[in-house]
């Protein structure tokens, strides 16, 4: 592939993503620009580093690396001036904050001025630096998700900046190509929409709070807070008014189904209640729904380029997963994740073997958090629930009796024992668990404790994934495995056998956290942050691109 006559690096595609590899050149800058350019770019002593242009500081390592490559000769500029294809960029630029980003990362005001002679090396620099970080923020986000914390483990993906650079400046359409690099799903364009709509909701003045008050349920009269929840739903469509005249005081039918409307889309208890949680979310402003929509963008792009032709998703804070088979949705079902001190991870992985009538292990942390006060309750809980007992982790450990030990005097010194859950009806795990590599030890699992998936806040675990329907899941699964027949399948679900089957096809699975989605029905969700990875993402990329933050602020 060529990139222009003065272009001697070469480009490949592996796995997706270019790679970039620079032939050393050693022949002199062949124009006065490239000259200049090679100047600005010359480290003391040779030494890669940071450059300065315009008193904006740019990655010095990799412009030099593009530079380099096709001998200091520009890109972006033609006879003094930015070519139309740099100036499209410097337009796409402009129009970041519909992706969710902020123009002044991308150095818009320096370049869409004119350009003077002396200032073309500084311009042809800011440009290949703009296009090397869109490239880089839209594709990968602005920052490591490890970031976060320990309990976000996607893998940073390697953004080849002067390979990317390159291939724009060839592409007969660059800020097409750019924006493709934005994750390829429907839910991320729809994110783009859902921001272009809450960003003007907040340039019109947002809505108005609902005042403090007692809890308002049907029937109530409360001119204050109804004449505030009207107006209020009003705003964000939930509320037609059909009312002649002054608005009544009472809590109407009319305000309850708004008032449900608006609890469906956020994922609250649709009880028509306006209770201390349904308050919140209505007074939540504008702007701070605007910031959930661009931090659950920034997550979107930590993500794989290539979810798998079959995934799985799990959107934590949504509790629910879904199936998807070439794009399409093949089913939905609620689940239970972790409680917010023991979050379930934020990672991808694939489900590769499923285990029927699994045994469970109580990890030290459980044991000495949850079941340590039940034997102070009742030393013998554990026989009584199917859990045996071991003088230690070693495989051939004795095995005790609890009920015969002093739990006062042992304390957390239960975690010196090694307790296990048999196979049965009462078993943590339920009838089968679905098995991923993941340095957390956690999995996708059945549960006996039905009950707690009719709650609309589902964050009860120790960090394991519950789901709804596991028979059908382990069935969907396992029906290209030619050992899952009839007799066989029987078999496994009669008794309580432990039985491991291995998926002849492992499904992709991808546990997520998105607090701002479109519904199948075209309204627009909102979460709880459930993990308050929301604010945490909103201050990391404060940290990483402060005068951003600052300039957005003033916006």
């Amino acid at each position: 592939m060529t990139f222009g006559r003065a272009v001697i690096a070469v480009v490949l595609v592996l796995g997706g993503s270019p790679v970039f590899a620079a032939p050393e050149v050693r022949s002199l800058p062949a124009t006065p620009l490239a000259a200049e350019i090679a100047e600005r770019l010359a480290g003391p002593g040779d030494v890669p580093g940071d450059v300065v242009v315009a008193e904006r500081t740019l990655d010095g390592g990799s412009l030099r690396t593009l530079y380099e490559s096709r001998n200091y000769s520009p890109l972006w500029l033609a006879d003094g001036a930015l070519t139309a294809d740099a100036r499209s960029l410097v337009d796409l630029f402009g129009r970041a904050k519909g992706e969710g980003l902020e123009p002044h990362d991308y150095y818009v005001a320096e370049l869409a001025g004119p350009l003077a002679s002396t200032s073309a090396a500084e311009a042809e620099l800011l440009m290949s630096a703009a296009v090397m970080r869109f490239a880089t923020d839209i594709q990968a986000g602005r920052f490591d998700p490890g970031r976060l914390g320990e309990d976000v483990d996607y893998e940073r993906k390697d953004v080849p900046g002067p390979a990317f650079a390159l291939i724009a400046a060839a592409s007969p359409e660059p800020a097409r190509y750019l924006t493709g690099l934005a994750p390829d799903s429907p839910a991320y364009d729809d994110l783009r929409g859902i921001l272009a709509e809450y960003r003007a909701l907040a340039a019109a003045g947002g809505w108005p709070a609902v005042p403090d008050g007692p809890t308002l349920e049907p029937g109530d009269i409360d001119g204050a807070q109804t004449i505030a929840l009207r107006r209020r739903l009003a705003v964000t469509g939930e509320y037609v008014s059909t009312l002649v005249g002054p608005p009544a005081p009472a809590y109407d039918p009319a305000l309850v189904e708004a008032v449900q409307r608006f609890q469906s889309r956020h994922g609250l208890e649709t009880d028509g209640v306006v209770g201390p949680r349904t308050r919140r979310a209505l007074n939540v402003t504008a702007e701070q729904r605007i910031d959930q929509i661009v931090a659950t963008m920034e997550r979107w792009r930590w993500l794989p380029d290539d979810l798998g032709d079959r995934f799985i998703m799990v959107n934590l804070p949504g509790y629910q997963l879904r199936i998807v088979d070439e794009g399409r949705p093949v089913r939905d079902m609620d689940v239970i994740v972790g409680l917010a001190d023991r979050q379930t991870p934020l990672f991808s992985s694939r489900l590769t073997w499923l285990e029927f009538n699994p045994t469970w292990t109580m990890p030290t942390s459980i044991a000495i958090k949850d079941y340590l006060p039940k034997l102070l309750d009742d030393p013998t809980y554990l026989r009584s629930h199917g859990f045996r007992m071991f003088a230690g982790w070693h495989n051939d450990a004795a095995e005790i009796e609890a009920a015969y030990l002093d739990w006062e005097a042992i304390g957390e010194g239960i975690k010196y024992f090694r307790i296990r859950q048999e196979p049965g009806p009462s078993n943590a795990l339920g009838k089968v668990k679905f098995m991923m590599a993941n340095s957390f030890s956690v999995y996708l699992h059945d549960t006996p404790s039905r009950g707690l998936f009719s709650r609309s806040r589902r964050a009860f675990s120790s960090g394991c994934v519950r789901v709804q329907d596991p028979i059908w899941l382990a069935d969907y699964l396992l029906s290209d495995t030619a050992r899952w027949t009839g007799s066989f399948r029987a078999e496994v679900m009669g008794g309580w056998e432990t039985t491991r089957i291995n998926l002849d096809n492992p499904m992709p699975v991808h546990l997520a956290y998105w607090t701002a989605f479109r519904g199948d029905d075209g309204r627009i969700n909102f979460r709880e942050d459930i993990y308050g990875l929301d604010s945490a993402t909103q201050t990391v990329l404060a940290e990483v691109r402060p005068n951003s933050a600052q300039i957005a602020l003033l916006d």
